[in-house]
Parts: structure tokens; sequence; C-alpha cells
């Protein structure tokens, strides 16, 4: 009469996968709101860093508080300037934008142009500079507040909380993937503009920034940035300029990829390929755009959530790749 009352474990298992479920659905419901939100996160988690920088260069905390929410400001102000200003020529470019009829997959291309045209808002300046002002006061605001946010953290769950351990260690992580994956991207978009000007392809700048910031999806998002400046050069050079445009992306893929990338980071995402191709396309689904960015630092933090629960430990390591342990072995 005493004895406990256990939940058999095939319950528990399906009680925690279905809170998983459910966290998925009302996310999908207010992927409107929680988009922006979570990127904000994101990119403020990314500039941190540079603030305890300053602090360890030896400036005052608050002289490097300063300098980092100013520039985080200018920057910003400056990319959304950019931003409005550049795709207002692209729309008035636009139209102009043809391939020869009589040229070899014409036909395609002009679809494809026109498609791009049609699905892809890039006139809307009104819900840009509103998106980004949010983002940006956000990331201005939150910067702020993160060292007060760890404080109250640190109060309110003890130091030695396991949870809190665990949640400090995936933060750093997500931390270090951005910032190398920052580096690897900035190399993508310096020689993604270098190359597009050598070839006078209009909005150089423009499909450089969009390399870096596509290169932060894996696998696909270089192929999707390689899109509009192969259609400029298809338009302007014949589908022999399309072709050694395509090149140049498969070879500057290839470097920043299997050369910079690996001796920048002594791990991979510790996540199977095909896990981090599906998590692109569920956050997707669940967030939109904004998901596609990070989908991959958000299936880590479902990945570290299931680790906590023995029952459904053997899904997180289903998940994971072991590539880097079999190696160390077979080095052995």
């Amino acid at each position: 009469m005493n004895e406990e009352f256990k939940i058999p474990s095939f319950m528990r298992q399906i009680v925690i996968l279905a809170v998983v479920l459910v966290a998925f659905l009302g996310m999908k419901y207010s992927s409107e709101i929680l988009g922006p939100i979570f990127l904000s996160i994101f990119i403020s988690i990314i500039i941190y860093p540079f603030l305890i920088w300053l602090t360890k260069k030896g400036l005052s905390y608050n002289l490097s508080v300063l300098v980092t929410l100013v520039g985080t400001l200018a920057l910003g102000a400056a990319i959304i300037g950019f931003l409005v200003s550049t795709l207002a020529q692209l729309v008035k470019a636009l139209p102009n934008l043809t391939i020869n009829p009589s040229g070899f997959l014409a036909q395609y291309g002009n679809e494809i142009i026109k498609f791009i045209v049609d699905h892809i808002p890039v006139s809307d300046s009104a819900g840009l500079i509103a998106i980004g002002t949010f983002l940006l006061f956000s990331v201005i605001f939150l910067v702020y507040e993160l060292p007060q946010i760890r404080t109250r953290l640190i109060k309110g769950f003890g130091a030695d909380s396991p949870t809190l351990n665990k949640t400090f260690e995936l933060v750093q992580d997500t931390v270090e993937y951005f910032i190398i994956r920052a580096k690897v991207n900035f190399f993508y978009g310096i020689a993604v503009s270098a190359i597009l000007f050598v070839f006078d392809i209009n909005f150089a700048l423009l499909w450089g920034l969009l390399t870096f910031v596509l290169g932060f999806i894996p696998y696909i998002g270089i192929i999707i940035a390689a899109i509009p400046p192969v259609l400029v050069a298809w338009a302007k050079y014949g589908i022999v300029g399309a072709i050694i445009m395509g090149l140049f992306f498969i070879i500057i893929n290839t470097v920043a990829e299997s050369i910079i990338f690996p001796r920048l980071t002594g791990k991979g995402l510790q996540m199977s390929v095909y896990v981090v191709f599906v998590s692109l396309f569920v956050w997707g689904w669940v967030l939109g755009p904004t998901g596609f960015l990070i989908g991959v630092p958000l299936t880590l933090i479902v990945i570290r959530y299931l680790e906590n629960f023995e029952e459904t430990r053997w899904l997180a390591s289903l998940m994971t790749s072991n590539e880097e342990e079999d190696n160390k072995k077979k080095n052995d």
C-alpha cells in the first residue's frame, strides 16, 4: 500500500516526446514573433564575446559595454541602410534582367528569374526596415542585459547546478560554432564579392553579403547564394559565363569547407549529416526563414534536452555522430 507508484518507462518516453511535439507546434503558430526573437538572441550571444575581449584588453567594463553597443548600432544601421538602398536599385534593374532567348536553356533561366521576382519581396523596404530595427535594438538591449542574466541564473539555480552548467556549456558551444562559421562565411563573402567585381557582375557587395548570411545554412546555403550571381552572369555572358561562375562557387565552397573550416575547429557539428539536413527543413517549417539560419544550434538544444532523460538518451545518441571517436580509435 505504501509502495510508490512508478510511471512505466515507455510512458515517460511518450510524455517527453509529446512535450517536444507540443513545443514545436506552439512555436509554429507563433513563428512570426519567435523567429526574430530567437535570431536576436543568437546574434547577441555572438556579439557578447567581443565585449569580454575588450575587457581583457584593459578597457573598463562600462567602457567595453559602451564601445560594443555603439559599434553594434553603427554596424546594424549601416547594413540596414545598405540593404534598403541596394534593394531599391535591384528592383529597378530586375525588369531588364533577361537571358537571350536564343541561348542554350535560356527559357529555363528566364523562368527561374521570373519565379524569383514573383516570390521574393525584395521591394518591401518598409518590412525590411521594421524587422531590421527590431533586431538591432533587441540585440543592443540583450547584449547589455546578458551579464545580469547570467548573474541572476547563478543566484537562482546555484553555481553548482548541473542544469545551469550544461546550459552554459551549450551556450559556449553555440558561440564557438557561430564564431567559426562567421569566419568561414567572411571568407566566402569577400571571395565572392572580389570575383564578381572582376567579372563586372552588378550588385557584387549585395551578393557577397547574401553569401555571408546564407553560409550559416549547412550544405544548401551556398547553393542558394550562388543562384543570383549565376543568373546575372548568364544574362550578361551567356551559358558559358554561368558555368564559369558556378565553378567559382564550387571552388570557393571546397576551399572553405574542406580546408579552412576543419583547421578552425577541432570538432564538427557532432550531428549526423542526415539530421543536420532534415533539421533545416523542420526548423524552416516551424520558424520560417529564421529556422534555416539557426536550425543547427536549435537542434543541438533539442539533443541536449533528450540527453537529460534516460528514456530518450538513445534518441539523442541516434542524432549525433561519433566520427571523431571512430577516427581516434583507427589512429590508435
